[in-house]
C-alpha cells in the first residue's frame, strides 16, 4: 500500500477512540436528557404515580414539551390531556407510562408510530408476581422489540437528571444538582438517598431507578454514564444481574474513567433470595461477585452506610494519590479509633514530615504527639487547626487528610471550622475529611463544613471507610496500568482431543470423568501430570504398579465418588507387588462396605509423584450461575475445606491476573524460598493456571474441575489428582456464549504470505503486545505518527496502551499483523473496529508501518477486519478518509466502499460498505 494510502487511514483512529463511547450514548440520549415528556395516566388526584410524576415534572421546571396522555381527562394540571399519543402535536421523545400493567403493552405499540424510541415503565406486575407477571413481561418485551422501543424498567421509581430539571419519578423529594450519579434496582434505596442529599449538600448528576430491568439495565445505563459530562462518579446498587457481559462491559469501561462504588445485597443465603424474588434477577456467588469487580476496577462498598460514606467523599471531587492517610485530632481516644479502622482497611497512617513537625513545632504546645495521628491535644485552639491543615495538605507524606475534634470546653467547633476552611489552598486536589463529634454544639459547625464541600462525618469509622473508596480507586487505576511482558508462546493446545474425551461421556450419560480421562484433558492443554493407570483385578493392579514404578498409590475407581479419602479409598506409598494385591482387596471391600449403592470399577494405580520441597496447592473451576465459569486458588491437600485459603478470579487470565489471583492467598507466602527452603517455581503455576483458563474458555462442557493436590517445587509442578464435572453446555449460538468476559479469540488467527515470501500472522491484539504495539507507534515517522492522532506525539501514554491492547472482544476487535524478523516478532501494522449501539454497523480504522508499505498488509488487514465483523453480525462498515488522499480512495472503491462527502467536514469523506 502507497504511504499516502496509509498515512490517511492513521487519522481514523483518534475517531474511533472518541466515537466508541460517544455513539454508546446516544441510544440513551432520550433518556436522560429528552426534548419531550408524554406521561401516561397522569391525572390530577394528588395521590396516583402518574399524578405524582406528571406535578414533579411541572413543579420542578422541566423546559421542554410536557403533554399529559388519558382517555379519561381533557385536562391535567392545567394542560391538554390526549386520548392517544398520535393526537400529541408536540414533540415527543420520551414515554413516562403510569398505567395498570394489562395496559403498558397496548401503549408500547403505539409509540410504533411516533418519533418516541424512549420510555419509562413505572408499573409493576411483570415478572415479580408469579406465571401472570410473567405473561405480561413477556407480551411487554415483544411490544416493545416490535416497536423499537427501549425501556427504564417496569417496576421502578423512575429517573431524575437534576441537571435539566427533569423528575420523572414519584419521589418527594428530588436531589440537588451535582456530579453523582446513582443507578439502582431497589427505589426505596433511591427515595432515602434523594431525601437525604439536600440537607447533607450532595448533588447528583442523575438517579436511574432501574426496577426489574428486563430492557434497560446496568450495562446501558452504565455506557451513558461513563461518558456524561456532568457524572464525575457513579454508585450503584445491585441486587440482581441479567446479563453479565454486558454488566462487566460497561463497568470495565466506566471504572477506567471515573470512580464506581456498588453496594450490593444478597451477601447471605436469606438475603439473596430476598434480592431474586423482588427483581426477579440472579446473584450468584458473593466471592465471585467480589472477583468481578476486582477484574471491573469497581470498588465495593459493604453497608448502606458505607454506600453514603461514598458518596460524601466522592461529592468533593477529590482524588487520593494513595492510601496513606494523615489525622489530626484534638483527642487521643478519637485518634485511636480512625487509627484502628485505618489498619482494618489497610490504610497507612505515616509519620508527618521533618517539615510538618517543624511547622507545627512553631504552633503547638511541647507536648502534641509529633507523630501520626497529631494529636494537638485537647485544649487546642482554631489557630491550632488551620496550622495543622495547612500543614498536613502540604505534607506529601499523607495523600488525604482527616481532621478531627471532639467537643471539650475550651473548644469552639465553629471557630475551628473557620480556620479549617481559611487553611485550605484553592487549588487544593487533596482530599480533606472531617469528623467534628457529637452533635447539639457541633452542628453549626458541621453544616458550615459541608455547606463549602467539605465531606463531614460524625464517627471516625465512616470517615476512614470513605478515605479507603479513593485510596481503592486509585489503587484499581494503577493496577489498570499494569500490562503483561510478551507472552512466550505456549505449545497450542489440543482442543479437538479433549472435546473428543468429554463428547464420549456425555453420550454415555455420564456428569463424571474418570481419572485417566480427566488428566487426559489436562494433558490435553499441557498440564504436566502423573500417569494413572486402571486395573479391575487384583493383577492388573500389580502390572500397572510394574509398570509405572514402584511406590505407588491407589485409589478406588468408582464414578459416584468423588472425595475417595472420605470412604477409605486411597493407599499411599504401596512399596511391592505383594502389598499392591492386598491394597487391591482392602480398597475394594472397604469402599464396598461404606457405599453399597455405587458402582466400583476397581482402582486406578499411579507413581507416588515425587517434587523436590513441593507445596500442595489447589486450582478449581466452577460455574457461577450469574457470571459464567471462575478459576479459584488455593491452598490444597486434605485439609483444604479446614484451611479455606483460597481466591477466585474471573477468567479469561494472563499473568497478571494469574499472578495477582496467587498474592490474595496467605500459600502465596509458602512458595517464597523460606530458611533453608527454595522458593516454588511461581511461574510454573502462573502457567498452570494460564492452561486452565484456555481449558474453561474453549470447553463450555466443564462445569467443574479440581486439581488437588497441585505439588509445585523449585524443579516446576505436576497435577497429582484430578477430578471434572461436564455437562452439555446451552446452545446460545455463539462460541463463548458461557463468559462473562470474552477471551481471546483464537480462531481468528491466520497466516498469509507476502509478495516477497515473508510470513505473515493477522491475530487479534492481547494485552501482551503492550511493548510491540509501543514499539510499533513509536518507530512510525513523525508524520506518520501526526496523522495517526492529530498532534504530535512520540510514545503512547500508559493510559492509551492500556486502551489498545486490552480491549473488549465483544465490542470491538483489533487485528495485528506480525512478521518474524531477526530479532523475534514485529508489529507492522494493526486494523480496528468498534461497533456501534445498534450492534449492526461499525467504524473501523488501519494503520501500517511505514517500512512496509506497497506489500498488500493494509488489503489483508481490512479483508480479515471484514470477515471478522461479519462472523459478529455486523452489516454495514465505514470509516472517514481525507478527501485529498486519492491512493488510499482508491483502494476503498477497490475494496467495495462507497465514498460519501460530509459537508459539515470540510475535507473528510465517509466511506462506506455493506457487509
Amino acid at each position: 500500500m502507497p504511504a499516502a494510502a496509509a498515512q490517511s487511514i492513521r487519522i481514523l483512529l483518534p475517531l474511533v477512540h472518541r466515537h466508541e463511547f460517544i455513539m454508546k450514548s446516544v441510544k440513551l440520549e432520550p433518556l436522560f436528557n429528552p426534548q419531550g415528556i408524554a406521561v401516561f395516566g397522569a391525572n390530577d388526584s394528588g395521590t396516583s404515580v402518574g399524578s405524582i410524576v406528571f406535578q414533579n415534572l411541572v413543579n420542578g421546571g422541566f423546559a421542554g414539551s410536557l403533554v399529559p396522555v388519558n382517555p379519561k381527562h381533557k385536562k391535567v394540571g392545567g394542560k391538554t390531556c390526549h386520548r392517544r399519543i398520535a393526537d400529541v402535536k408536540e414533540p415527543i421523545d420520551l414515554a413516562v407510562i403510569a398505567t395498570p400493567a394489562r395496559t403498558v403493552p397496548g401503549i408500547v405499540r403505539q409509540l410504533a408510530d411516533t418519533n418516541i424510541r424512549n420510555a419509562i415503565v413505572l408499573s409493576a406486575g411483570f415478572g415479580e408476581s408469579g406465571p401472570e407477571g410473567e405473561s405480561a413481561r413477556n407480551e411487554l418485551l415483544e411490544a416493545a422489540r416490535a416497536a423499537n422501543i427501549s425501556f427504564l424498567g417496569p417496576n421502578c421509581v423512575g429517573i431524575v437528571r437534576p441537571w435539566n430539571a427533569m423528575n420523572a419519578t414519584f419521589l418527594k423529594s428530588e436531589p440537588p444538582a451535582g456530579g453523582l450519579a446513582l443507578v439502582s434496582q431497589s427505589g426505596a434505596l433511591i427515595s432515602a438517598i434523594a431525601d437525604w442529599s439536600a440537607p447533607h449538600h450532595l448533588g447528583f448528576s442523575a438517579m436511574v431507578s432501574l426496577g426489574n430491568s428486563i430492557n434497560i439495565d446496568f450495562g446501558d445505563v452504565l455506557d451513558y454514564l461513563a461518558m456524561d459530562p456532568k457524572t464525575r462518579a457513579i454508585l450503584l446498587y445491585v441486587e440482581g444481574i441479567r446479563d453479565a457481559r454486558s454488566f462487566m462491559s460497561a463497568l470495565r469501561i466506566a471504572a477506567r474513567l471515573k470512580p464506581v462504588i456498588v453496594l450490593k445485597a444478597g451477601r447471605h443465603k436469606g438475603s439473596s433470595m430476598a434480592a431474586h424474588t423482588h427483581t426477579g434477577a440472579l446473584m450468584g456467588s458473593d466471592a465471585v461477585f467480589d472477583a468481578a469487580l476486582e477484574r471491573a476496577g469497581a470498588v465495593r462498598a459493604q453497608s448502606f452506610g458505607d454506600l453514603f460514606a461514598a458518596a460524601e467523599i466522592l461529592s468533593a471531587q477529590r482524588r487520593a494519590s494513595g492510601k496513606r492517610l494523615g489525622i489530626v485530632t484534638n483527642g487521643g481516644g478519637a485518634g485511636v479509633l480512625a487509627a484502628d479502622r485505618a489498619g482494618d482497611l489497610n490504610i497507612d497512617l505515616p509519620p508527618p514530615s521533618s517539615a510538618t513537625i517543624a511547622a507545627l513545632n512553631e504552633v503547638l504546645p511541647p507536648f502534641w504527639s509529633k507523630s501520626n495521628p497529631i494529636d494537638i491535644l485537647g485544649d487546642a485552639q482554631p489557630s491550632a487547626y488551620g496550622a495543622a491543615v495547612a500543614a498536613g495538605l502540604a505534607d506529601p507524606a499523607f495523600d488525604g487528610l482527616l481532621v478531627m475534634l471532639t467537643p471539650q470546653a475550651m473548644t469552639d467547633p465553629r471557630a475551628a471550622a473557620e480556620a479549617v476552611l481559611e487553611s485550605v489552598p484553592a487549588r487544593s486536589r487533596k482530599p480533606l475529611l472531617v469528623c467534628w463529634m457529637g452533635e447539639t454544639s457541633v452542628a453549626e459547625a458541621r453544616t458550615l463544613l459541608s455547606a463549602n464541600g467539605i465531606p463531614d462525618f460524625t464517627t471516625p469509622e465512616p470517615a476512614i471507610e470513605a478515605f479507603s473508596h479513593l485510596a481503592r480507586f486509585e489503587r484499581n487505576q494503577r493496577l489498570a496500568l499494569e500490562t503483561p511482558g510478551p507472552l512466550s508462546e505456549l505449545d497450542p493446545p489440543d482442543v479437538e482431543g479433549a472435546r473428543l474425551i468429554i463428547s464420549s461421556a456425555l453420550a454415555e450419560r455420564r456428569e463424571m470423568l474418570s481419572d485417566i480421562e480427566s488428566k487426559a484433558v489436562l494433558r490435553a492443554f499441557h498440564i504436566p501430570c502423573n500417569t494413572t493407570l486402571e486395573a479391575t483385578t487384583a493383577m492388573q493392579a500389580v502390572i500397572a504398579a510394574e509398570t509405572v514404578g514402584f511406590p505407588v498409590a491407589m485409589k478406588i475407581n468408582s464414578p459416584q465418588i468423588s472425595h475417595k479419602s472420605d470412604v477409605g479409598g486411597v493407599r499411599i506409598n504401596v512399596m511391592s507387588a505383594s502389598d499392591v494385591g492386598a491394597a487391591f482387596r482392602e480398597l475394594t471391600s472397604t469402599v464396598r462396605a461404606a457405599r453399597p449403592d455405587v458402582e466400583i470399577k476397581g482402582v486406578t494405580v499411579e507413581a507416588m509423584a515425587h517434587v523436590e520441597d513441593s507445596r500442595e496447592l489447589l486450582i478449581g473451576v466452577s460455574r457461577d450461575p450469574v457470571f459464567g465459569p471462575t478459576i479459584l486458588f488455593g491452598a490444597g491437600g486434605t485439609m483444604v475445606e479446614v484451611l479455606k485459603d483460597s481466591a477466585v478470579s474471573l477468567p479469561p487470565l494472563n499473568a497478571i491476573l494469574a499472578e495477582r489471583l496467587i498474592k490474595r492467598t496467605r500459600v502465596s507466602r509458602l512458595m517464597e524460598a523460606i530458611r533453608d527452603r527454595p522458593a516454588a517455581d511461581r511461574q510454573a503455576v502462573v502457567d498452570v493456571l494460564l492452561r486452565v483458563s484456555d481449558m474453561v474458555c474453549e470447553l463450555p462442557e466443564i462445569v467443574e474441575l479440581d486439581i488437588n493436590p497441585l505439588f509445585a517445587g523449585p524443579s516446576g509442578t505436576i497435577a497429582v489428582d484430578a477430578r471434572i464435572r461436564i455437562a452439555r453446555p446451552p446452545t446460545n449460538g455463539t462460541r463463548y456464549g458461557h463468559m462473562a468476559i470474552v477471551p481471546y479469540p483464537r480462531d481468528l488467527v491466520s497466516r498469509r504470505t507476502l509478495s516477497d515470501g515473508t510470513r505473515l500472522t493477522i491475530r487479534p491484539i492481547r494485552p501482551e503486545d503492550a511493548d510491540s504495539e509501543q514499539a510499533f507507534v513509536r518507530d512510525l515517522s513523525p508524520e506518520a505518527r501526526s496523522f495517526r492522532f492529530m498532534h504530535a506525539i512520540n510514545e503512547l501514554t500508559p493510559e492509551m496502551l492500556v486502551r489498545f491492547t486490552q480491549i473488549d472482544y465483544s465490542r470491538e476487535m483489533a487485528l495485528v499483523a506480525i512478521t518474524d524478523e531477526d530479532t523475534g516478532p514485529v508489529q507492522q501494522g494493526v486494523a480496528r473496529y468498534v461497533i456501534n449501539p445498534d450492534e449492526t454497523s461499525c467504524e473501523f480504522a488501519i494503520v501500517v508501518t511505514d517500512q512496509r508499505q506497497r506489500q498488500g498488509i493494509g488489503t489483508i488487514l481490512m479483508n480479515a477486519l471484514m470477515d471478522s465483523a461479519r462472523n459478529q453480525g455486523v452489516t454495514e462498515m465505514t470509516g472517514t478518509v481525507r478527501s485529498d488522499n486519492e491512493t488510499m480512495l482508491a483502494l476503498m472503491d477497490a475494496l467495495g466502499f462507497v465514498r460519501r462527502r460530509i459537508p459539515e467536514s470540510g475535507d473528510i469523506v465517509e466511506v462506506e460498505r455493506k457487509l
